[in-house]
């Protein structure tokens, strides 16, 4: 490759970065209310949360943010194992997700930050 070709590759990607930050406080607006769901008792709203989770763990690492990734996967990797034991959430149960949905949203503020330092002061919060 060349290095005009290096060029624009490199501006492409901080591009796809810079919108996924962008994006997330849509990403943090879905884990809320998949908190807010659990604390009324939705059933399907674990399920749902894993989910969620998982896609951050792995969106996160693919764009360049580790600690958004190492964040989410934890909250996975919590909410699998609340989902294997099989019993109805205590409140204790559910203020652990909350925690980990404040870390995942602690680590988008933290990338931000990075970005911003890179990228000009262009990229939207979380």
């Amino acid at each position: 490759m060349t290095s005009e070709a290096d060029d624009a590759f490199a501006r492409q990607l901080q591009e796809l970065r810079r919108e996924y930050l962008a994006d997330s406080s849509k990403r943090m607006a879905e884990l809320r209310e998949l908190g807010a769901r659990l604390a009324r008792g939705d059933s399907t709203a674990l399920a749902d949360c894993r989910q969620a989770f998982h896609r951050l763990a792995g969106s996160g690492g693919s764009y360049g943010f580790p600690h958004v990734s190492a964040r989410s996967r934890e909250g996975e990797q919590l909410v699998q194992r609340l989902a294997s034991a099989g019993s109805s959430l205590k409140p204790d149960d559910i203020s652990a997700i909350n925690a980990c949905i404040a870390g995942v949203a602690g680590a988008f503020s933290q990338a931000i930050e990075g970005f911003r330092a890179t990228d000009g002061d262009r990229t939207a919060d979380a």
